[in-house]
Parts: C-alpha cells; sequence; structure tokens
C-alpha cells in the first residue's frame, strides 16, 4: 500500500532501473508552497527540497520493499544548477543492500543536465519502537 500523496514532495515512482537505481520524477508546480519567499521574482527549488527528494526516494522505495529506511544526513553534496518552478527532475539513488547501514550515492538531473548529487547515508530501522 503506498502512501497518500505528499504536497511538499509530489513524487511519481519510485522505480527500480534495470541497472538496480532507485528513481523518482518530480516537477514542482509554480504554486508550490517551496517558492514562498525563495525567491521573490525569481523562484528557485531550494536545496534543501532537493535533498528531501533523495531522501523520500529511499524511504518510498524502502516501503515498496516492506523495509522502514530513515536518512541519516548526507555528505559529498554538491549542488551544480538551480532549478525553476515547473523542470522535470529525475532523482537517482543506489539501492539500499540489505545491510542495516549503508552509505548511497545519489544524483539529481533535470534533462540529463546535473542539479546536484552526494552521498546520503541510510538506515533500516529497528522493528521495536
Amino acid at each position: 500500500m503506498r502512501p497518500p500523496p505528499d504536497r511538499w514532495l509530489p513524487l511519481k515512482g519510485p522505480r527500480i532501473t534495470s541497472e538496480g537505481q532507485w528513481e523518482s520524477e518530480i516537477q514542482f508546480e509554480t504554486s508550490s508552497e517551496w517558492f514562498s519567499g525563495h525567491f521573490d521574482g525569481c523562484p528557485l527549488v531550494p536545496g534543501v527540497a532537493i535533498l528531501a527528494l533523495a531522501a523520500e526516494t529511499v524511504k518510498r522505495q524502502g516501503h515498496e520493499q516492506g523495509r522502514f529506511l530513515e536518512v541519516l544526513g548526507f555528505s559529498g553534496v554538491r549542488f551544480k544548477r538551480p532549478v525553476s518552478p515547473e523542470e522535470d527532475l529525475l532523482v537517482s539513488v543506489a539501492a539500499m543492500p540489505l545491510d542495516k547501514e549503508a552509505k548511497l550515492d545519489f544524483h539529481v538531473t533535470c534533462h540529463g543536465d546535473t542539479v546536484a548529487r552526494g552521498v546520503l547515508k541510510a538506515a533500516e530501522k529497528g522493528t521495536d519502537g
């Protein structure tokens, strides 16, 4: 069962590529609350929203597989270009191995151009609380 739609991170997917990558697509509508004050007259997707896309891709794909994954942090993040409203983004994250914790490479693109890349640390939540 899929979680309810998320108005902040309306991801399409997730799906698994033939290479085993976890992917999601997104397009922030012009009316998205992410653009409120960021920036007036020149709306841009905040970097934190782009990181949230990678984290949410991991959580949703884990959910699809019956696992409860959380993102503990990011490292080596590089933002390469700004993102405007209505641009199509593709989020790709390395698949979570069966380990309880792993560092996963992620890559966010817009029409083939790199938007951001880095590494996220993911862990499987315990079942005892």
